[in-house]
């Protein structure tokens, strides 16, 4: 009886503790989105929109295909999250690099904030297609 005891304080023990590492890593996750909205909003949206669509007006300006600068078109959706970053961190044409501008730490924010309107963008078309 007391092993079966002590089987299920240390289930409960194990189940607690993933709760509360899971709980942890979704406010860390949601702080991050917080940080790289505000990030994006302020040196990416200008040009890519604050939907990750791209601003036609910006597209002229630069002279490239508006396409380009939409970051929700498949080519830009289906980027690795490494090759997003060296993006941001390099530039790109005529985007400029970030590199010694933002930190890593915020690359990533801006680039997990990126992927979350990306994924946005994917379940719209998808119900936008029905």
């Amino acid at each position: 009886m007391k092993n079966h005891l002590r089987e299920h304080a240390g289930f409960a023990a194990i189940f607690f503790s993933l709760a509360l590492f899971l709980l942890a890593f979704s406010v860390a996750r949601s702080e991050d989105l917080a940080a790289g909205k505000k990030i994006f909003e302020g040196k990416c949206a200008q040009c890519h929109g604050k939907d990750a669509k791209g601003v036609v007006k910006m597209a002229k300006v630069l002279k490239v295909e508006p396409v380009l600068i939409d970051l929700t078109r498949d080519e830009a959706v289906k980027l690795s999250n490494a090759d997003k970053v060296k993006t941001v961190t390099e530039g790109n044409k005529k985007m400029p690099k970030y590199k010694g501008k933002l930190t890593d730490e915020q690359i990533g924010q801006v680039v997990q904030y990126l992927e979350s309107l990306q994924g946005a963008g994917k379940k719209t078309n998808k119900t936008k297609a029905r």
